[in-house]
């Protein structure tokens, strides 16, 4: 099994792996707690790049179409790339009062 590398900062303290804000959106990092400087690993980068992907591919606005007795939206189809295919279960989480989160299960 590999040692767990460890990341000194110029100000002598050592990263720790944290939630940061890039953007308009949240991703692990690595975060100096002494001054706050913030860098990526590889495997961090990666998953930033395809939540940046993702980000770009739902950032827009959607009218809510009527389906049978039920309404809904569509989606597009380069969420398929990132794991949102037909059949596939979602969770829907109401955050307010106007917005929720739906989220891919499985």
């Amino acid at each position: 099994m590999a040692k767990e590398r460890k990341i000194k900062c110029d100000c002598g303290s050592y990263l720790q792996p944290k939630n940061a804000a890039f953007g308009h959106f949240e991703t692990e990092a690595m975060v100096c707690p002494k001054c706050g400087f913030t860098t990526l690993t590889r495997e961090q980068a990666e998953k930033f790049v395809a939540l940046k992907q993702m980000h770009q591919a739902i950032d827009m606005e959607r009218k809510i179409i009527k389906i049978g007795n039920s309404i809904g939206f569509t989606l597009p189809e380069g969420l398929q790339e990132l794991g949102a295919k037909v059949g596939k279960k979602v969770k829907l989480e109401a955050l307010n009062e106007n917005s929720f989160k739906v989220k891919l299960i499985g």
